[in-house]
């Protein structure tokens, strides 16, 4: 048996490992000298793809793994590969649970070292950031969570930096005042930390997830009035409330409310029939809508992409007749 039949044979016992780590929901960690040998010779005739130093994934599962999952099981095998390597930015507040802003998760945010040169790939990025105090989340290496906030509020369009500020208060319960200190104390001199300071005066822990702080991010871009959150409508009779996700109380005493829909708005996890399920919650939309306007409210209904034009948006919620301000000037 010649060396190229036994190298044949050893990249095919290689391919199908890469397929058991997939079942597992992980990627594939070259371990071994020969393992590493064939996985290469494997990138090399295409049929696998190289993440990482000693980490390889077949193209397909690659593809079709969503953004966050990506982030997740890269950065596992990072934390495999390299023990010390300490994550920051989108991906540290991703592994924490503080956001998950699509935009900012395109590759996998590393430290790097001062100094350190080191390979590219097209799914890591280094920062040279100062590290600071460090947080270990099981296997991961982490800036802690207000040193992560931070960096990407200094560096991220205020867009998507508001959500990650929000979701630290919702998160990790800190108060505005505590990140303020803790960004004097620890990050005065860095590039861009004017800008944070500017997004921490908007951040707010009652928006329940990183669209609604996005959309209210492109409300504040747009000059419309700061809204209040999570508004509770008391339906007559003390019978309940009735919730809107953004409020804007009028001279008069009634609400300017409105209401940020995704498909997760009208499905039902404990429905069997999820169509049904789904017109179920409509119509009770519809009939409290009907009811806030009978108590003289007004509600309006728009999807996060109505926000992507953020002047369209803008001309839309003042001719609904929400307070205007001053445009948010993002540096």
């Amino acid at each position: 048996m010649g060396k190229a039949d036994h190298c044949s044979k050893s990249q095919t016992r290689l391919f199908f490992s890469v397929f058991e780590a997939h079942h597992d929901g992980r990627l594939f960690i070259a371990t071994e000298k020969w393992d590493e040998r064939c996985a290469y010779s494997l990138m090399q005739k295409q049929m696998i793809v190289r993440l990482y130093n000693h980490v390889y994934a077949d193209p397909a599962y690659w593809n079709d793994l969503g953004i966050e999952d990506r982030i997740f099981q890269l950065a596992s095998a990072i934390a495999v590969v390299e023990p010390e390597a300490v994550f920051c930015g989108a991906s540290a507040a991703l592994l924490y649970g503080i956001g998950s802003a699509h935009t900012l998760l395109d590759k996998v945010q590393v430290l790097l070292p001062r100094a350190t040169r080191r390979d590219t790939y097209e799914f890591v990025e280094y920062r040279r950031w100062r590290a600071g105090e460090v947080w270990q989340l099981g296997p991961f290496t982490l800036t802690d969570p207000y040193r992560t906030v931070v960096d990407i509020a200094r560096t991220s369009a205020f867009r998507y930096a508001l959500g990650y500020v929000d979701g630290l208060a919702r998160e990790y319960d800190v108060e505005r005042e505590e990140l303020r200190a803790y960004a004097q104390a620890n990050c005065r001199g860095l590039h861009g930390i004017a800008r944070a300071f500017d997004v921490f005066e908007h951040m707010d822990g009652r928006s329940d997830n990183g669209g609604e702080s996005e959309a209210r991010a492109a409300m504040i871009l747009a000059g419309v009035a700061t809204p209040e959150l999570q508004v509770e409508i008391t339906r007559p009779g003390n019978a309940g409330y009735y919730l809107a996700d953004y409020g804007w109380q009028m001279p008069d005493g009634s609400w300017k409310l409105a209401e940020l829909h995704g498909l997760g708005k009208f499905e039902d996890n404990h429905q069997d029939d999820s169509e049904h399920a789904a017109a179920k919650t409509y119509r009770a939309a519809l009939i409290r809508d009907a009811n806030l306007r009978a108590m003289g409210h007004n509600i309006i209904h728009f999807k996060l992409s109505d926000t992507y034009n953020v002047e369209a948006f803008g001309t839309m919620m003042c001719g609904f007749g929400i307070p205007t301000t001053k445009p948010y000037a993002d540096s």
